[in-house]
């Protein structure tokens, strides 16, 4: 691979917790999650005994969120108007 690898996906969770940890202690990162997907709402979790930069990080992954969650649905809001202005106006034409 030719490009950085920021997502890794294990097979249970001991795997993942034995990778997460290591990762933070070895490879000097910060490992943000977990962070549950494919929801119908957003979910995100912190462990017991977080450290300030682990709560700082995950409110920052929890904003961006909610900041992406607005704008589509200020875009889907915006389409529905359009739509309907567009069908009013042809059946005043």
């Amino acid at each position: 691979m030719n490009e950085n690898i920021n997502v890794l996906i294990f097979p249970n969770l001991s795997a993942g917790n034995i990778a997460y940890n290591l990762m933070k202690e070895v490879g000097g990162v910060d490992a943000v999650g977990p962070i549950l997907l494919g929801i119908k709402k957003p979910v995100h979790v912190l462990q017991l005994g977080s450290s300030v930069r682990d709560i700082v990080n995950i409110a920052l992954v929890a904003v961006l969120d909610a900041q992406n969650k607005h704008k589509s649905e200020a875009n889907a809001f915006d389409a529905y108007t359009d739509y309907w202005q567009r069908l009013r106006n042809s059946k005043n034409s």
